[in-house]
């Protein structure tokens, strides 16, 4: 996804109060209030104590030898510590785009060192992989050495973090490990066997990408730590190529069904067809001038026959990955095309995992067109989208249907 930016020349002029950018909320005032305050309470204390959610980053910077960062609220211990980064918990109370920007703004990041990714198992003896696998959050001690980012780092491109500080982490509670992936930790199984295993025992996923990431799984000898981002696209594409041979063995839907779903500032416009499993993503993104614009068509990615593409892109794996979930609970397989809408109050990424949560949720939402015509989909898209992507939508549906014979 293109990343839309506020040009500096606009903050200078506006001094965070006149909204020169057509925000709601002045997002480097937002994040520059909470970020000073956990800033104050680094830079008056040599030793932060605090429950890591848990939440860590396997950089790739330097790859392959990594940054390795464990993130930590201060003075937040227990339950009370979980919520700083639970996407679960996130999607179920609908929290808003400010509420996760400052829960996070409010941890510390705790780079623990560099280390080289086969080297996984120095940060195993720490327990520091552990901590970040465990069901509930854990308590560690940071003797802060020195503040990394002196600079408050307000790029609105990436996740959300706050203050960043190299120091030394331990450990300080017992980290309570699932059984089934305890045991996959010390066990010779193949990565890929190691992640089906855990989601079919209904581990959270997000535990399975720490886990992945953190050089928890796979056969010993071939264990590495991943570097974040790539570990969670890969988790999300080999649990897509798993529910894919299931849904493929169920019965394709006879009807055409539309959905939609909204949450932090994207749409997403679900077409379910009569035809065997393929999924088509399309992707939008509207410019601060707001919807009156015409949206930009920034990605469109097509699966081959196999399941195969040929762009990597996260936002696609993770709404592929809920999508396919969502069509196992549904009991049925369709070809699919999802629309994603980037709309101008999604101002800063926080990530794919609102994807994956709204789409792998369809099944539980009533769809807003169920019918035989195709002639009363498209005049229904045209009712509920903007009138140009409703017509990249319908050209689209067009080519998918002549290719199914339904036209």
């Amino acid at each position: 996804m293109p990343h839309i930016t506020v040009k500096p020349e606009l903050c200078y002029r506006c001094k965070t109060f006149k909204r020169l950018c057509g925000l709601s909320v002045c997002p480097v005032r937002e994040r520059l209030k909470v970020i000073v305050r956990t800033y104050s309470t680094v830079a008056l204390s040599s030793s932060v104590s605090g429950s890591t959610p848990p939440s860590g980053v396997i950089g790739e910077r330097g790859y392959p030898r990594v940054s390795v960062v464990v993130n930590v609220p201060p003075g937040e211990t227990g339950s009370s510590a979980k919520m700083f980064d639970s996407p679960l918990d996130w999607w179920t109370h609908r929290l808003s785009l400010e509420d996760i920007v400052k829960l996070r703004s409010q941890m510390i990041s705790t780079v623990c060192g560099s280390v080289r990714v086969e080297e996984y198992e120095k940060l195993l003896e720490r327990e520091i992989s552990l901590s970040q696998v465990a069901s509930r959050p854990v308590d560690t001690e940071v003797k802060v050495e020195k503040i990394v980012n002196k600079r408050l780092l307000l790029d609105l491109r990436i996740l959300p973090l706050s203050v960043q500080v190299r120091g030394d982490l331990k450990v300080t509670s017992n980290p309570h490990v699932p059984r089934t992936l305890d045991k996959l930790i010390y066990d010779d199984v193949k990565a890929r066997e190691a992640v089906v295993l855990l989601y079919t025992s209904g581990l959270d996923i997000y535990t399975i990408q720490r886990a992945f990431s953190f050089g928890l799984l796979g056969e010993r000898k071939r264990r590495r730590l991943v570097p974040t981002r790539w570990a969670i696209t890969a988790v999300d594409k080999i649990i897509s190529s798993y529910l894919r041979t299931q849904v493929r063995k169920l019965k394709i839907i006879d009807k055409f069904y539309l959905y939609q779903a909204a949450y932090l500032g994207n749409r997403f416009t679900v077409v379910l067809i009569p035809d065997s499993l393929r999924v088509t993503w399309i992707e939008f993104w509207y410019s601060r001038a707001g919807l009156s614009e015409r949206p930009v068509v920034s990605t469109v990615i097509e699966e081959d026959l196999r399941g195969e593409v040929e762009t990597i892109d996260g936002g696609f794996e993770a709404g592929r990955m809920g999508l396919l979930e969502a069509l196992l609970k549904i009991g049925a397989q369709a070809r699919v095309i999802i629309v994603r809408e980037i709309l101008p109050e999604y101002y800063v990424g926080v990530g794919n995992w609102h994807i994956r949560e709204d789409l792998r949720k369809l099944n539980e939402i009533s769809p807003v067109l169920t019918t035989d015509s195709p002639e009363e989909l498209i005049s229904c898209l045209r009712q509920i989208m903007h009138p140009a992507a409703a017509e990249v939508l319908r050209a689209q549906l067009k080519r998918v249907l002549s290719q199914a014979k339904i036209v």
